[in-house]
């Protein structure tokens, strides 16, 4: 059967698949990687020359590729990186301000231009010898193809406001050399025929950001529409017809005529394993299936998820998690139900009470059932749960599209994306008065950011 092949390289592990036209999935392969504040690029491109060798290339008429985002690799003339990459976790960057003045991304410690000034003060040999400021799947593709390319909705902080168009105002702003920035082509784009691992003059078609790359895959795309990725770390916005501003949420172009609110969070899956590890479960699926025992009638308990510091919408590294509320009457069961909920709470922040109809909801947090629920019932909003592998299937619409399979995304997206349930909010005072209270109590885990030092 023809297929594509579709490459998703997450935080947390590398996947590709042969999907065909229909969006089934033929063939995955999966390698685990780990990253921290930096990592080497090099593994990457390691990894996915594996999984290739696994999967097989015969039968393959396009490539798509996506990967996570807020991340950086910088590499010379030969396309080698000059130095680790500079991963999402990283928050040592030391913002310029005014460098991101008329751009669609505010300046933080973890904006392109903010790390670049880090480089320059910490390894100015290695800034010296880069000749492209690359997104991960970009080094994959500069790799694949030969070409150092990017694109604009993961590098909107490039993209003007005032016509959309393309500038290296923020580079020159910080006295950065705006040669670093590469072509930027709109998702889907072609880049050119790959070379090499058994795919000579196949196709390479430009992917996005993983969050974006997902939310295709899940069916969003067009105004009116909310999602939540639930990974490692939960990712969540609105799409509007119109720019709808909001503190300490990205607004960026998503596509013709779509605009999108909102941003990645600092808490998701990874707050399930610590709970497992702290509850002494030997998977962090079970957390809510202990979660499903707690008492109704205990005590309120409050989780602020900033285990790892927090990302949108307060942007603090060196925040930190608490437990508000522990009373005697808690036990293993009302601390999981806590997780879950401090989490959806987060999840609530992200879309930054933009009024939305659904919300759709991906990703391998999304398996359980009663996380489902409790963020339908804190959302307020129904919540459809897309099937699995959107971040595959987001790269293989592209890619189908890119042959001429689709005559656009979306008639992509109603072929190959499916839903598999729904899942109806219930009304709960008693989440109303708990989401007031966590809106109040996050100050402390900024505080906790002080104590800490």
């Amino acid at each position: 059967m023809a297929a594509v092949l579709a490459v998703d390289l997450g935080g947390t592990s590398l996947r590709a698949a042969h999907v065909a036209r229909t969006g089934e999935v033929l063939r995955l392969a999966t390698r685990s990687h780990a990253i921290g504040v930096e990592a080497d690029a090099r593994d990457w491109w390691r990894t996915l020359s594996d999984v290739i060798a696994e999967l097989g290339t015969e039968g393959i008429s396009a490539i798509a590729l996506g990967g996570f985002t807020r991340s950086q690799v910088l590499v010379d003339e030969s396309g080698s990186p000059v130095r680790p990459a500079q991963c999402f976790p990283d928050g040592r960057g030391l913002p310029v301000p005014g460098a991101d003045a008329g751009t669609w991304m505010a300046m933080t410690p973890f904006h392109p231009v903010a790390r670049l000034a880090w480089v320059a003060a910490h390894d100015p040999a290695a800034l010296s010898r880069a000749k492209h400021l690359l997104q991960p799947k970009d080094y994959l593709i500069l790799r694949l193809t030969g070409r150092a390319v990017g694109d604009r909705v993961a590098n909107a902080w490039a993209i003007a406001r005032d016509g959309l168009g393309i500038t290296a105002e923020p580079l020159r702003r910080a006295g950065l050399d705006p040669a670093l920035l590469p072509d930027l082509l709109d998702p889907g784009a072609f880049v050119g025929p790959a070379r090499g691992l058994g795919l000579d003059g196949v196709p390479v078609f430009a992917g996005s950001m993983d969050t974006w790359m997902a939310t295709i895959g899940a069916g969003i795309g067009r105004p009116g529409d909310a999602y939540l990725i639930s990974g490692t770390t939960d990712a969540g916005g609105v799409l509007t017809a119109a720019p709808a501003e909001r503190p300490g949420l990205s607004c960026l172009p998503w596509g013709d005529d779509v605009f999108h609110t909102g941003g990645p969070s600092g808490a998701g899956a990874d707050a399930l394993a610590w709970a497992a590890e702290l509850l002494g479960l030997a998977d962090p699926a079970q957390v809510p299936e202990r979660a499903a025992g707690a008492r109704v009638d205990a005590p309120p308990l409050i989780f602020l998820p900033a285990l790892s510091g927090t990302r949108a919408p307060s942007w603090n590294a060196a925040a930190r998690a608490a437990l508000i509320g522990l009373d005697r009457a808690h036990g293993p069961a009302e601390i999981a139900r806590a997780v879950l909920e401090g989490v959806a709470f987060a999840d609530r922040e992200l879309l930054g009470g933009i009024d939305c109809a659904r919300v759709v909801i991906a990703g391998g947090g999304a398996r359980s059932d009663l996380w489902c629920q409790i963020r339908a019932d804190i959302l307020g909003r129904p919540v459809l749960r897309a099937g699995a592998e959107t971040g595959l299937l987001g790269a293989a619409a592209l890619a189908w599209t890119g042959l001429g399979a689709y005559s656009d995304i979306a008639a992509a997206q109603a072929a190959m994306c499916r839903h598999d349930r729904s899942f109806m909010p219930t009304p709960s005072p008693r989440l109303d008065r708990l989401g007031e209270a966590w809106r109040r109590a996050w100050p402390i885990a900024d505080l906790l950011a002080g104590l800490a030092g």
